[in-house]
């Protein structure tokens, strides 16, 4: 694939990214000229990444009501400026959320925590649930934790509870998915595992096809099935820093393994404390939660 400025998409891949269907896309062209599509040589439309970004943030701002007739002129910053409204109000939820989930966690109510998960998945987008009401709540369980304001079993009961549901989200959207494949695992010695398999549970929202093998795989397995599966991408979540080392020596080994055109995703919290330079030839360093929204978007975009 081009380098992600450069990447160049079909409008039937435009399609398959934003959710607006072809037909949509020519008539918002011809009628409100929301975007001005290069040509082929064949004279087909052909669409830059930042192209699927703003139709991406058109069709959500019609999904919450906004007449195409009325945005289609605004600029990027005030399509964000838009959406970021209404992220307030879905801010608020999550957080109300987050205290739910305490609060079940506090009283040893696994039904309680199963019913308030489930439930901010029902009414909020699945990255949102990651990012705003699952992330802070596990950092927040292993803060109490470390400060002895919370049992192990109080840990677990939530690991549990966010394994079973995200694994069940994860199951629901693998059924629908067609688009390209991408395997998520941590490599030997990596035992964490709710991370790499929430964002497994995002990509599949995207409708790609994901494999989820969990942690501690040595690398010569994940490439075995990589290979075997024709991925397009590798997802690997570094979060021990004392496993550091060995984990950039299974990387290499992992790189090594995969065919030079699929991508090693690298993200987690220990990723962070690694000179990029250090990672395999191929890889790219998810520091940032958007980094991988954004390259998931990229793939999930591409021709099929």
């Amino acid at each position: 694939m081009a380098d992600n400025d450069g990447a160049l998409y079909s409008i039937r891949a435009v399609s398959q990214a934003t959710g607006l269907t072809v037909e949509t896309l020519r008539a918002w062209e011809r009628r409100y000229g929301i975007i001005e599509p290069k040509r082929d040589p064949s004279g087909h439309r052909i669409y830059t990444a930042c192209d699927v970004s703003r139709l991406r943030r058109l069709r959500e701002s019609t999904d919450r009501g906004h007449p195409i007739s009325k945005i289609a002129h605004l600029s990027d910053e005030d399509l964000i400026s838009l959406l970021s409204d209404r992220d307030s109000d879905s801010g608020m939820a999550a957080r109300a959320f987050v205290q739910r989930i305490l609060c079940a966690v506090e009283k040893y109510r696994s039904d309680e925590c199963d019913a308030a998960i489930a439930m901010a998945f029902a009414l909020l987008p699945a990255v949102d649930v990651v990012r705003d009401v699952l992330s802070p709540v596990l950092r927040e369980t292993g803060e109490r934790w470390h400060r002895g304001e919370f049992t192990v079993a109080q840990e677990r009961l939530l690991s549990s509870a966010v394994r079973r549901l995200v694994s069940g989200l994860l199951n629901t959207f693998s059924g629908l998915a067609q688009g390209e494949t991408v395997v998520f695992a941590t490599v030997s010695g990596e035992q964490h595992e709710l991370g790499i398999l929430m964002h497994a549970a995002l990509a599949a929202s995207r409708s790609l096809r994901t494999l989820y093998l969990g942690p501690d795989l040595p690398a010569s397995e994940i490439a075995d099935l990589a290979r075997r599966s024709n991925a397009a991408a590798v997802a690997i979540s570094l979060v021990m820093p004392d496993e550091i080392n060995l984990s950039l020596q299974q990387l290499a080994v992992l790189r090594d393994a995969l065919p030079p055109e699929t991508e090693i995703w690298i993200g987690g919290a220990a990723s962070c404390y690694v000179d990029p330079a250090q990672f395999p030839a191929g890889s790219i360093h998810m520091a940032k939660r958007s980094d991988f929204e954004h390259r998931v978007d990229l793939l999930a975009s591409r021709g099929r």
